[in-house]
This record gives C-alpha cells, sequence and structure tokens, in this order.
C-alpha cells in the first residue's frame, strides 16, 4: 500500500493505508469458532479510566486493554462497539492482537470533532489483550465487548436477506423495545442488526443492548444533523426474545434490518483471520478483470473473494469503506442471490471518508462449466449516486461445520447445494449437519429429512416460513445449515413441494407448514396417515386403509376427484382407489401403485406424463381429473414423476424426452422433432437390478443393488457429475453418477448412504 508522507493525513489518504512505519498484518491462526453475546461490557475507556488512565489516546500511540475478563481461555476473536470521541484530526484507529505486528488496515476512521463508532471484529492471542493505535491528532476511545468466539460450545450464525424491523422515530432520553419473534427463531441467543440512523434534530447516539438488562454507555451508532449515520450492531437478545433502543437526544428516525443471528442449535461456525485487504475499485482488487473500475451511479458491481476464502463459505465479516464521493450516496455490499438489494450500509457526502462492519451473504459462481472450474465466492457492492471508491477488508469468514457422521448420511452434489461446500460443481461432499437420517424429501436447496427420532430438520429458503423453524426470511435467503422444525415428534413420513413442508406422525395425523405458517400446524380431517408425496401445489396422502387424499391446486385436476375448481385447502378423496399400496407425484399430478402391482395416473397429460397412451392433442386428452391405467405396468412397486420401478430391478418411463428424460437411447433437444414424448412407458436402458428411483429437475436416478447411483437426462446443473455423453449438456441413457456408493435414496442433489 502507499506510505503516507510523514505527518501528513488526509482522509482520502486513510484508505490506501497508513504511514511508511505500518507493519505486515499480524499472523495468528484461529481455527472456526462458535459465537457467546455477553452483556456489553466497556474494558478499555480512556474518558472514564476503565483499564486505562484517564486521557486521549495521542498521535502515533498505542494504547493496550485486556478483555481477558470478560472473553475466557478458548476466545479466538472478539467483537468490540469501538467508540472515538473529541477527535482532533481527520484520523484511523486500529485494534490488533497484542504483542503481533500492527496491519496497515484500520479499524475505525474518524473526522475531525466527530464522534463515531464501528463494529470490529479482531482475532485475540492467548492473553485476550488489544493493542488500540491512533495515527494523527488525539481522540478519547471507548471499546465495549458484545460477544467473543471460542472453540468451546456456543451459537453458530446464519446470514438472512435483510428484515426490517418495526422501529422509527425515537425521542430525546428515549428507549424503545424491540421483540424479534417472527424474524429470529426462539433458540437464537444473538442478532446481528444494520442500524442507519437519519434526519436527526441534533447531534445523538443510537445504544443497542439485551432487553431488561442494565443499559451500557457506548455509542453504537452516531448522527450528526444534516447526515445519516450507519453501524452494523451484534447485541445478545434479551428477555422475550427481545432487544432495547437508546435514543441520547432529540429525535432521530432509526431503521434497523436483521441480516443475521446466533442460534444454539444450527449455523456456521466463523473462522477469524488478520485484516486483509480483499476488494479496491481504484486497483482493480476483486474485480474479474483485475483491471480498475469506477464505481458509478447506480452500479453494480460484482467483486471475487480469493484466498484465504474456502469453497463453502456463506457469509464475510468485511470492514466497507467509501471514499471520494462526488454526490451524497450509499453504499450496499450484499449477495445478488437475495433478489431484494438491502438497505444501504455507507451513507457519506462528497469530502467524508466512511467505513462501517458489513456481514453480507457471498454469491457462489462457477465461471465455466467444467468440473475442474473454481467456485468462487464473490459480493456485489451497489452505489447509489454520483461516482464513489470502494475499498473492503476482511476479518473472517463463515462456514458449516464439517459433517461428522457415522449412520444414516446424506452426500450432497451440484452448485445449488446452498453453501454445503464445493471445490468444483459436481464434487460430491458430505451434507453439514444431517446424521441418522431415515428419508429424504425435497431437494439439496430446499429439502427435508426425517431422523430416526422422528425429528425433522429443513434447509432452503424461508420466505413463507417453508424452514417450519418459527421465523421468516426475506425471498431467496432461508438456512444453508439443517434447522429443526419445531414440535415435530414421532415422525414416519415427510414430503416437500416448492412452498410448503409436511410431514405424517405415527398416530397417523397429517401436519405442514410454509405457505406464510412458519411452524407445522394439523391438516384438519385427515387421519390414519400412511405416506405422503407432493406435487408443485397440491399433497398427497396414501391412509393406511389403502385409500388417496390430496388437497392444494386442481388446476390441471390435480386432486383426483372429478372436480373442475381451481383448488382445495380442504382434503378430498382420489377417486376410486382402494388397496394402493405406493404413491408417488408428478409436476401437476399424481400416481398410485395398486396391490396388484399396476399403477394409475391423473391430472397434467401436456406431454404424455399420465401413460395411458393418449396424447395432448385434443383439450380432453390434456388433462385426466380422474385416474386412468397407466398403459402395460406390472409389478411395480414404487413410482415418481413418469418413472417407475419393477420389482425384478428394471425400470420405466413415459411423459416428455426432452435431453433424454425417458433413458431409452433416443434424443429431443429442441421438443419438437420426434421422439419427444412417449404416451406409454418404455424400458429405461441398462438398468436391471435397480432397488429405488428418484427424480430431479430435468433428469432420473435409479439406485442400483450395490449402492451406487445411474443418471441420465439434463445435466446442466451438474446433478448427474461430468461423466456423460455430450458433457455438460445431457444424456439420453444411463450412466453412473460418480462418488457415490452405499446409497439408500437419492433424489435432487442428495444421497442418503449408510
Amino acid at each position: 500500500m502507499a506510505a503516507l508522507a510523514a505527518g501528513i493525513l488526509t482522509l482520502s489518504s486513510i484508505v490506501t493505508g497508513f504511514a511508511a512505519e505500518a507493519a505486515p498484518a499480524a499472523t495468528l491462526t484461529s481455527p472456526a469458532s462458535s459465537f457467546v453475546g455477553v452483556q456489553p461490557t466497556r474494558f478499555l475507556d480512556t474518558v472514564r479510566g476503565v483499564g486505562i488512565p484517564v486521557g486521549p489516546v495521542g498521535a502515533r500511540t498505542t494504547v493496550t486493554g485486556s478483555a481477558a475478563g470478560l472473553a475466557p481461555a478458548g476466545a479466538t476473536a472478539v467483537v468490540l462497539n469501538l467508540w472515538a470521541e473529541s477527535p482532533t484530526a481527520d484520523s484511523a484507529v486500529t485494534v490488533f492482537p497484542h504483542g503481533t505486528a500492527r496491519p496497515s488496515l484500520p479499524s475505525l476512521l474518524l473526522q475531525n470533532g466527530k464522534r463515531r463508532s464501528n463494529q470490529v471484529t479482531v482475532q485475540v492471542g492467548a492473553d485476550r489483550t488489544l493493542d488500540f493505535y491512533n495515527e494523527s491528532g488525539s481522540t478519547q476511545l471507548i471499546a465495549s465487548i458484545m460477544g467473543y468466539y471460542t472453540t468451546a460450545p456456543g451459537s453458530r450464525y446464519t446470514a438472512v436477506g435483510a428484515s426490517r424491523l418495526p422501529v422509527h422515530s425515537i425521542g430525546p432520553n428515549a428507549t424503545t423495545r424491540l421483540n424479534l419473534t417472527g424474524h429470529v427463531p426462539a433458540t437464537a441467543t444473538a442478532v446481528t442488526v444494520s442500524a442507519t440512523l437519519s434526519q436527526p434534530t441534533v447531534a445523538t447516539y443510537l445504544t443497542a443492548s439485551p432487553a431488561a438488562t442494565p443499559r451500557p454507555t457506548m455509542a453504537s451508532v452516531a448522527a450528526y444533523p444534516g447526515s445519516q449515520g450507519s453501524n452494523l450492531i451484534t447485541v445478545k437478545i434479551g428477555a422475550n426474545r427481545s432487544i432495547d433502543l437508546y435514543n441520547l437526544a432529540g429525535t432521530v428516525n432509526t431503521e434497523l434490518n436483521v441480516v443475521g443471528f446466533y442460534a444454539s442449535d444450527y449455523g456456521a461456525l466463523f473462522t477469524p483471520v488478520a485484516p486483509e485487504r480483499v476488494l479496491d475499485n481504484r486497483t482493480g482488487l476483486g474485480t474479474w478483470n483485475g483491471q480498475p473500475q469506477p464505481l458509478g451511479q447506480n452500479t453494480d458491481i460484482a467483486y471475487r473473494l480469493r484466498s484465504p476464502l474456502p469453497s463453502n463459505t456463506l457469509a464475510v465479516a468485511l470492514n466497507l469503506t467509501g471514499s471520494a464521493a462526488t454526490a451524497n450516496t450509499a453504499i450496499t455490499a450484499w449477495d445478488l442471490w437475495t433478489i431484494h438489494e438491502p438497505p444501504a450500509s455507507v451513507h457519506l457526502v462528497p469530502g467524508q471518508t466512511i467505513s462501517v462492519a458489513v456481514a453480507p451473504m457471498v454469491t457462489a459462481i462457477t465461471p465455466s462449466p467444467s468440473a475442474s472450474a473454481e467456485v468462487m465466492r464473490s459480493v456485489y457492492v451497489h452505489n447509489r449516486s454520483g461516482n464513489v471508491d470502494v475499498t473492503a477488508d476482511l476479518s473472517g469468514y463463515f462456514t458449516l461445520p464439517p459433517a461428522d457422521c457415522a449412520t444414516g448420511c446424506v452426500s450432497t452434489w451440484g452448485p445449488h447445494s446452498w453453501g454445503q461446500g464445493s471445490t468444483g460443481p459436481t464434487a460430491v461432499k458430505p451434507f453439514s449437519g444431517l446424521t441418522d437420517v431415515v428419508a429424504l424429501a425435497g431437494s439439496s436447496r430446499d429439502g427435508v429429512a426425517l431422523r430416526a427420532d422422528g425429528t425433522v430438520s429443513a434447509w432452503g429458503a424461508n420466505s413463507t416460513g417453508q424452514l417450519g423453524n418459527g421465523w421468516w426470511a426475506t425471498v431467496g435467503s432461508g438456512s444453508h445449515a439443517p434447522a429443526p422444525v419445531v414440535g415435530l415428534t414421532s415422525v414416519k413420513a415427510i414430503g416437500r413441494d416448492g412452498s410448503r413442508g409436511y410431514a405424517v406422525k405415527t398416530d397417523g395425523t397429517v401436519w405442514q407448514w410454509g405457505q406464510n405458517v412458519n411452524a407445522p400446524v394439523q391438516v384438519a380431517g385427515l387421519t390414519g396417515g400412511a405416506a405422503l408425496a407432493t406435487a408443485w401445489g397440491t399433497a398427497y396422502v396414501l391412509k393406511t386403509d389403502g385409500t388417496v387424499w390430496a388437497w392444494g391446486d386442481n388446476t390441471r385436476g390435480e386432486l383426483g376427484n372429478g372436480s373442475t375448481a381451481a383448488r382445495s385447502d380442504t382434503p378430498v378423496r382420489v377417486s376410486g382407489l382402494t388397496g394402493i399400496k405406493a404413491i408417488g407425484s408428478g409436476g401437476s399430478g399424481g400416481y398410485a401403485v395398486k396391490a396388484d402391482g399396476t399403477v394409475v395416473a391423473w391430472g397434467d397429460n401436456s406431454t404424455g406424463q399420465l401413460g395411458n397412451g393418449v396424447a395432448c392433442t385434443t383439450p380432453s386428452g390434456c388433462v385426466s381429473r380422474t385416474p386412468v391405467p397407466v398403459t402395460g405396468l406390472t409389478g411395480v412397486t414404487s413410482v415418481t414423476d413418469g418413472v417407475a420401478l419393477r420389482d425384478d430391478g428394471t425400470v420405466f418411463a413415459w411423459g416428455s424426452n426432452r435431453r433424454g428424460l425417458l433413458g431409452n437411447g433416443l434424443n429431443c433437444e429442441s421438443g419438437t422433432e420426434p421422439n419427444c414424448t412417449s404416451t406409454v412407458p418404455v424400458r429405461v436402458r441398462d438398468v436391471t437390478d435397480a432397488k429405488a428411483i428418484g427424480k430431479f429437475d430435468g433428469g432420473r436416478y435409479a439406485v442400483r443393488a450395490d449402492g451406487t447411483v445411474l443418471g441420465w437426462g439434463d445435466n446442466q446443473a451438474f446433478l448427474l457429475g461430468a461423466t456423460v455423453q455430450n458433457y455438460p449438456y445431457y444424456t439420453t441413457v444411463p450412466v453412473q453418477v460418480p462418488g457415490l456408493s452405499g446409497v439408500k435414496a437419492v433424489i435432487d442433489g442428495l444421497a442418503l448412504q449408510g
């Protein structure tokens, strides 16, 4: 980094680096750690003489404070609220482990005469002692611990798309209590919020603390008339799942958004690192072509975050700095896949240089469709107005714990496995957080697992409560780690569609969650449940008496009871079915295996899904609202989405043949040439010893007797692996999915093993 001239410091030059004598970053190595939130407590205060004599910290001066009384042995990092009061010059403050070299990257940037605060996450050594360095002028420093990371048991982090909390203006010397129910689960111990103060009537600051605890004396975020103040705040959750917000003076508009939480039963671990600059638009650091790139008005730039991030990084702790703004603007760091851009993190006007801690989720990007392609982790940065320069310094990253499983283990592959980790788009890896699994439903991206103890876990999106964990996320975010579905025990069967999860308990009752219900509720009127299947918006239950019941969408006859109603929220009986031994589903319809091994189907027939020899050439041939026999099938043991397994180990398929979906060696690329559909079942080639079948979007699987897996169909999402004909597009005949063995069941990028 460019050195500053001796004795000269400006805000724009602070972003580039410190004076020439600044040493390289420290080299402490810390393991992945869990989090413990604490009551905010000062351990260094030059105003009151806490941990240090009274008096401001002078230019190029280092003072030391010990957090050993607040962060126990085994702590790997501490989360601080660092507050600077009454600086006499533009300056920069750096926090670093005592006894190590001072990093050349600042923790907090100061403006002459302005109170500033920032959340700082910093590694600690065995003595948990920190050095605080001030570059220029003099300033009072206050450091309060908010929590610490540790190798001992603690809580783990879930990053989410920004979720707005219901708080607006706060008056002078007033406290507002915020209940976090619905924003975090009941097991949450701490919350991370993005806070913005605007339109303050006087200079003020906001203090966040656990509800119903003594209010700490600290500035979580400060603001002055005519400007906005922002900060990231991590705070322990207090009584009744609540936190308190205190405003010092005047009236100020307050916007708080939950961007993550720490829970005791699931989430990601944090690995702290020595500060490292990971993006700088002025030098091209992190840009895709390595060239400087101006961040203009209403512009997004995706920055690649390389070393030291592992491929399964879910979120990062950054210090985001904006400078050289040509207009009043706001900067946001975010993950594009959350769909909705969150509120801005850094607000600045021309002439300002401001740093704010952020903890954005990262986007996984595979630059090219090859088995060896590097999986990149990227952060999108958005600038609202004018031109601005942006840098970001990394202090750590969040990853799921290593999978630790002995029996009932799950493996996953493909790019849609929600951050479970990959060294390439086809690599098979253990699914973290799952053990003793007996059944799977859904997909690697959005799924549920039934455990041997009768409990259920869910992962994926949570915008409509699909996790069943008692909270909601914004569109595009949820949980990468399996989260317990609350209140469910003694479950024997599970299901999952795009917006809901389902479970059948051993007492035969049926439960569902999602579709704006964030915890399981019983499906009224259904008892005696034995098995589940789900279409896109319709659920099916096989009862112990051999009848089949359905509820949900019915635009394509999915209910199977002859009704033309658009949907039914009350379960109805599928017409004419008795003695059924297994059920399955397709995109918009259902299947049932009768006691004699024959199959019936109902619902959509636009591509021959009914398998009854009738093509969709007339309106009456495109839908069947009651079950019809699938032609020529006998000895069937299971069926799903146009594919059936027979008791002799052979597999038959029917319906669409888009990109080899039938697995019979014939091709259909465009969807309009011959061989694109079959209205009757055809044998899948080269499968003679299958013991289970499964599906994924665009393809099918068969589990062989030896526990290996065959797959066929579309491979654009790499759910067949890399060793297929016409790679990476599709295969018209079954090929072995590489890296899988000992498999019992397989669905959409998930394999149940052991």
